[in-house]
């Protein structure tokens, strides 16, 4: 357990996401396995991120993710498919990640050379809030918040995304300024920092561009 699990456990627990009664029965969608892998399970998923994760050659960067997947609970939603709904195949949040990296980390005809790593990593993350969410929701036995409206589950999304992502943006912050606070705009965390607004508006585009590509 590391301090983002502190965070998230008084935020945005499935009582909260649903706005009801936690319910105690397990999703119908998935297994108790699926949904609470044993501590081995979770080494080696945290294994199979880091292997399809953005390999970087700025060491910032791929510290910054490792702290990020420090959380156990986050590696856990990135392997629970979502999309499980009538006529559509389940994808898993992983696979979805990695498509996305890819394609926005090779975006030729938008970024420089150097912005490209950094948007490889903004497009594996970017979705983080949203999978944690899913996977609360998934716990508490509801495919869909049941007293929510979509603008409420939005900003709830949005509040996990930032308590997932506050203290690795930190610890990157420290080590390279620069690059930590344009991470930081460009994921919409906050506008702190002496950063170019058209380099975030760039690497913005690119990962609008690979998300409607991948889904």
């Amino acid at each position: 357990m590391n301090a983002n699990t502190s965070l998230l456990s008084t935020a945005s627990q499935p009582a909260i996401l649903a706005g009801t009664t936690a319910p105690t029965r397990p999703s119908v969608r998935y297994t108790l396995s699926q949904l609470h892998p044993s501590e081995a399970d979770i080494d080696r998923r945290r294994l199979d991120i880091h292997m399809r994760m953005p390999q970087v050659a700025i060491g910032a960067l791929q510290q910054f993710l490792h702290d990020l997947f420090a959380e156990d609970d986050l590696v856990k939603a990135y392997f629970l498919h979502v999309g499980a709904v009538p006529g559509n195949v389940p994808t898993m949040p992983l696979d979805l990640s990695a498509r996305a990296a890819e394609r926005a980390g090779t975006y030729w005809g938008l970024l420089h050379r150097h912005e490209r790593e950094l948007a490889a990593v903004a497009a594996f993350v970017q979705s983080c809030g949203y999978y944690w969410c899913a996977r609360q929701q998934a716990l508490g036995g509801h495919l869909v918040p049941v007293a929510a409206s979509p603008r409420t589950y939005r900003s709830r999304i949005a509040v996990a995304q930032r308590e997932l992502l506050q203290e690795p943006l930190r610890q990157l912050r420290r080590s390279h300024p620069e690059l930590g606070s344009t991470l930081a705009q460009v994921l919409g965390m906050d506008c702190d920092g002496d950063v170019d607004p058209q380099q975030v508006a760039r690497i913005q585009a690119a990962l609008g561009t690979a998300q409607m590509q991948v889904h």
